[in-house]
């Protein structure tokens, strides 16, 4: 018997499992393990999230032409398979996790957008220190009630970005507890996490203060930063830092150390100079040393 193309596509979709034929292809050039796959043929389903495909990462310069997308199409990668980063952010209702998130994807706050309220797969290449890497980031945390999704949401990602906003101190304690339940889950792991604090904008309805959440990502062994989704302030170092936490972790030791050469370089002469006065301020003073640690947590750049 003979079997026409609709046949043999479905025959060797039964072979494969449940998930259609064209995003086995997609990912497989992803060389994604079997868990996200089944997460990205939910996602296809619109059981989870819609993915957003962009082409690069520029906070300043909407695109406007990205598109969600149940098609194969949205899918589509680079050839890099090892520079594909998961991110997840996690975090309180109203923190400001989309707002951050649409601006990864090249999407102005009030701009109509398909997937509004069900959460968002974001697809971007950006350029961090003369080498391309692809973020992908979950925006999915809030998309349901469902347990299953958050448990997923916890051990799928290779970095996380716990969010909350200034001006709400509940927020901020469920960051911290977030931070807990991310060490219970990935206890054996060394994941990059990066606290956040949002709506730095909102001087006076400040609730947590700067020294605050520098100190709970020294307790907790997380990176540290404040920024502000509504003027675009830190967005961009945001999403750089994480990549960078990622590869002082996953890649080499002499390419990180290319890399931090390379970005030493750049320095502007003031900032080397601020540089080497912390350096020396903190070798002769105890007190200031742990002070100097504790700054480090906002140098998304190290470990």
């Amino acid at each position: 018997m003979t079997l026409n193309k609709t046949d043999k596509s479905r025959a060797l979709d039964k072979r494969r499992g449940s998930t259609p034929l064209h995003l086995h292809q997609q990912f497989h050039r992803r060389s994604m393990p079997v868990d996200d796959r089944e997460l990205c043929a939910s996602l296809q389903t619109g059981k989870l999230s819609n993915l957003v495909r962009c082409t690069s990462f520029n906070p300043g310069q909407p695109q406007r032409d990205s598109s969600a997308s149940g098609s194969s199409d949205s899918f589509t990668s680079s050839d890099s398979d090892s520079s594909l980063y998961k991110v997840v952010l996690l975090g309180e209702h109203r923190v400001g996790k989309s707002s951050l998130a649409r601006i990864f994807g090249g999407i102005e706050e009030n701009e109509p957008h398909e997937s509004e309220g069900k959460g968002d797969t974001f697809d971007r290449s950006i350029m961090v220190d003369g080498e391309e890497a692809n973020l992908l980031l979950f925006d999915i945390w809030e998309q349901d009630d469902t347990n299953w999704i958050r448990d997923h949401c916890m051990k799928l990602g290779d970095a996380y970005i716990i969010v909350y906003s200034v001006t709400d101190r509940a927020s901020f304690e469920k960051a911290s507890e977030l931070r807990i339940q991310l060490r219970r889950v990935r206890q054996a792991e060394d994941i990059p996490i990066i606290l956040v604090g949002n709506k730095s904008d909102l001087v006076r309805s400040r609730e947590v203060s700067v020294e605050e959440g520098r100190s709970c990502a020294v307790v907790f062994n997380c990176k540290f930063i404040e920024t502000s989704a509504a003027l675009h302030h830190n967005v961009k170092d945001l999403f750089e830092g994480i990549i960078r936490q990622i590869r002082l972790r996953r890649d080499s030791k002499e390419a990180n150390e290319r890399r931090l050469v390379s970005a030493k370089r750049r320095e502007s002469i003031g900032q080397k100079a601020k540089r080497f006065l912390g350096r020396m301020v903190a070798r002769n003073n105890k007190k200031m040393a742990f002070k100097q640690k504790s700054k480090s947590c906002h140098d998304l750049s190290v470990l």
